[in-house]
């Protein structure tokens, strides 16, 4: 793969590889952020994400290849999901996860990239809390908080554990519902 003078010029900015920028920038909308070492990216996909969600650990280092994210990771989660499901004859929902780092916070967490047969996001405002106080802005991530949960369990380095099974969640099957519900639209979004 051939830098591009983007790729070539972010380099020298952030000290990486051209030609690991060039394969993010091909993953990417657009370049949010960068500074030295660190370049933030609007994937394809719609979130925003370090690297474009390029990966370059859990594979052979010694071969020049970087692990990209699924193109249409809510099809990839369908086909998966009917296929378990009829395997098993259960309802089955999937959901297909990375992990990201956050603002203002250190560490990584798992996210949802895919998904399907499950509600993402629970809209909870106009319902009351504890104290009767109307909820004006509160939307449940259900989705990043089970892939958060199962990311903890896979781990992050060499334990082996690509699959995670939640048995016990009591959630609504949605299968109209995908992973894009969950990302926030720039206009909403106060660090873009």
């Amino acid at each position: 793969m051939n830098p591009s003078e983007e790729a070539i010029s972010l380099s020298t900015k952030i000290d990486k590889d051209p030609k690991f920028i060039q394969a993010i920038l091909n993953e990417s909308q657009k370049v949010v952020r960068y500074r030295m070492g660190v370049l933030i990216v609007e994937h394809k996909l719609g979130f925003i994400h370090a690297n474009g969600g390029i990966d370059r650990s859990n594979i052979d280092q010694l071969k020049d290849t970087v692990l990209l994210l699924p193109k249409k990771p809510d099809e990839s989660a369908k086909k998966i999901s009917e296929s378990i499901s009829q395997h098993f004859q259960k309802n089955i929902s999937v959901i297909i996860t990375d992990t990201m780092g956050r603002p203002f916070r250190n560490g990584i967490v798992g996210f949802t990239i895919g998904s399907h047969n499950i509600e993402c996001l629970l809209d909870e405002r106009g319902k009351k809390d504890l104290y009767d106080n109307e909820l004006k802005v509160t939307q449940i991530g259900i989705a990043d908080e089970l892939a958060a949960a199962s990311s903890l369990l896979m781990g992050q380095a060499a334990q082996k554990k690509p699959v995670v099974l939640i048995k016990g969640y009591k959630f609504k099957q949605n299968n109209i519902s995908d992973s894009r519900s969950l990302i926030r639209s720039e206009e909403e979004d106060l660090f873009r």
